[in-house]
């Protein structure tokens, strides 16, 4: 089906819109970059330490452990940083724990204050499109191509930053990580979007910047997978699971249907 479903010229892949009826796009790393969480992340440890009043050396112990460096916008660990919403929480009230917090007080209020963030956060300002990304959704819709989003982080969020972007009013579903029993690699995301939109797996493609994402599409039956490079992983781990590489969502366009 993959290769029925799309082809690569040039260093972009076309996709064949009489195979594909639906598009789901990972969030952050292909459709948003990485480093707003920068800003995020430091919020949340700035606040929990506030509020446990905890040493600045034990601060940057929290924000190296949601994978960002305390003393710069440099990602320490991409793969800690992508991880799910309610992962990091854990990992967050772990560190807490080992701090000699209680598990009742450090469950509680790291959940309150991520929540805190959220509201407080103005994500049009620290959020920042990887390409056109209205362009290539408005290319799909053309072509009655389906646009959803898939992510690891809450839906409601998810939301927020496809507004500032300008472009929620394209999108037909979110798949967040509140909205499934199962995070990537698991089908569940690509299950919960086809259910709601009523297209099959196979008649979908799926684009994002992890294996992750690839498995997931893979685990779903999905007909197309295309990798990009503006995110977490690179060409060497995504080519063994990916249908198509390519640099960015600006190398993806959509085929014009023929006239018969």
């Amino acid at each position: 089906m993959a290769n029925k479903a799309a082809h690569l010229q040039n260093g972009t892949v076309y996709i064949d819109p009489s195979q594909i009826k639906l598009i789901i796009f990972d969030k952050d790393g292909t459709l948003s970059d990485l480093n707003m969480w920068i800003e995020i992340i430091k919020q949340r440890a700035r606040l929990l330490g506030e509020h446990f009043e905890l040493p600045a050396e034990k601060v940057d112990d929290i924000i190296r452990a949601m994978g960002a460096d305390p003393y710069s916008t440099n990602i320490l660990d991409v793969a800690i940083l992508t991880d799910s919403r309610p992962t990091t929480e854990k990992k967050v009230i772990n560190k807490l724990i080992e701090f000699g917090l209680e598990i009742d007080e450090a469950h509680k209020t790291t959940h309150r204050i991520f929540g805190e963030v959220d509201s407080i956060v103005d994500l049009r300002k620290i959020a920042t499109p990887l390409g056109n990304i209205r362009g290539l959704f408005e290319n799909a819709l053309e072509q009655n191509i389906k646009i959803a989003v898939a992510t690891s982080d809450l839906a409601v969020r998810c939301e927020k930053i496809l507004e500032a972007f300008d472009v929620l009013d394209q999108v037909h579903a979110i798949s967040g990580a509140d909205s499934i029993t199962n995070d990537k690699p698991a089908p569940d995301m690509v299950h919960y979007v086809c259910d709601r939109l009523e297209i099959k797996p196979e008649n979908t493609a799926v684009v994002g910047d992890s294996t992750l994402d690839m498995e997931m599409a893979k685990n779903a039956g999905c007909g197309l997978s295309i990798g990009v490079l503006s995110g977490k992983d690179g060409a060497e781990l995504l080519e063994p699971f990916a249908d198509f590489v390519v640099q960015s969502i600006d190398n993806i366009k959509i085929m014009e249907k023929c006239n018969d």
